[in-house]
């Protein structure tokens, strides 16, 4: 059956289009904002984070970059809507530790290896370890002999299922002591009680910590790091102290939903690098104590498989669940 002249037109373009298609899939679409979800709420070190790069981001791109808060569940409502959305890069999550956490205990609702695309590190932080000023114990040492003379008594601020909780089990553990969670909601309510010896011990992002620190409110022993916080020079890590196992590197970084095409991941990858070594930020990261921590999708990737083994293995030999 002959086509018409129209028809046959009609047949090319389409042609045309359908070919077309799979190379504009491999681009953003401009006009089109991209989101960068923040798991947790507005002033956490993810949203700082986020927005920092978003405004960078914004200007290389040439198009719309916004943050998006969508916190709860420790991380897993918002990593789970970037698992579910258009794997086209528009849709992103600054996600952390406890995504890596929440895999590893069974409470993940996306999976970090199969649900996502890696497209970089942006940053990391270190946890710091607080007592009150008046508990008197002015290093790690004098803690666990207190804690040892008193088992049961001491306290320690945690989030079920968070950083917090596995740390003060992993202290428990290699200190051969027996201190007990107190759950908060919050940090600031964590601090309020620390300040009034309600509990003694605080973990908490060095971020958080630094003013803490500087106003002399409280006391800082040591860092989770396997070096010492740039912004907290004099404070020792653990592994220094002889708990070599305590090591809490709280790594930042940047995923899309499984499936987004390599090109738009690259250039992804090219924005975000190219804002962390703004001064801008580095001068932020600086002085809210945010580690300077980059590489690309293969570093990336590398990172997750190898944090997920060995958060695997502490939570199978610790309590927390």
């Amino acid at each position: 059956m002959k086509l018409s002249r129209r028809a046959a037109v009609a047949s090319a373009m389409a042609g045309v289009a359908t070919a077309a298609a799979p190379a504009c899939a491999q681009n953003l679409q401009q006009g089109k904002p991209i989101t960068i979800v923040a798991p947790f709420g507005a002033g956490t070190t993810n949203d700082i984070i986020a927005r920092l790069l978003a405004q960078d981001m914004s200007v290389t791109l040439g198009q719309s970059v916004i943050v998006e808060n969508r916190p709860g569940a420790t991380g897993n409502i918002g990593a789970d809507y970037v698992a579910k959305s258009r794997p086209d890069g528009h849709t992103l999550v600054i996600a952390s530790l406890s995504n890596i956490i929440n895999q590893a205990t069974g409470n993940a609702t996306a999976n970090l290896i199969n649900d996502f695309t890696p497209i970089c590190f942006a940053g990391g932080v270190l946890y710091s370890m607080f007592v009150p000023n008046e508990l008197p114990a002015k290093n790690v040492a004098e803690l666990v002999e207190l804690a040892r003379k008193e088992p049961g008594k001491l306290n320690f601020s945690g989030f079920v299922g968070g950083v917090p909780q596995f740390l003060g089990e992993m202290l428990n553990r290699a200190a051969k002591i027996n201190t007990v969670m107190v759950p908060y909601k919050s940090t600031t309510d964590a601090l309020s009680d620390l300040l009034t010896n309600r509990i003694q011990i605080w973990f908490t992002p060095v971020a958080s910590g630094v003013p803490v620190q500087n106003a002399k409110q409280a006391r800082m022993l040591a860092v989770t790091g396997e070096k010492r916080a740039a912004v907290l020079p004099d404070i020792p890590t653990f592994k220094e102290l002889g708990y070599p196992d305590i090591i809490a590197d709280v790594s930042f970084y940047l995923m899309a939903a499984k499936g987004t095409p390599q090109p738009i991941v690259d250039k992804l990858y090219r924005a975000a690098d190219k804002a962390l070594q703004s001064p801008k930020v580095k001068e932020s990261f600086s002085v809210q104590g945010i580690e300077d921590k980059r590489g690309g999708p293969a570093e990336l990737s590398a990172y997750l498989a190898s944090e997920l083994r060995r958060w695997g293995e502490i939570v199978k030999l610790s309590a927390a669940k």
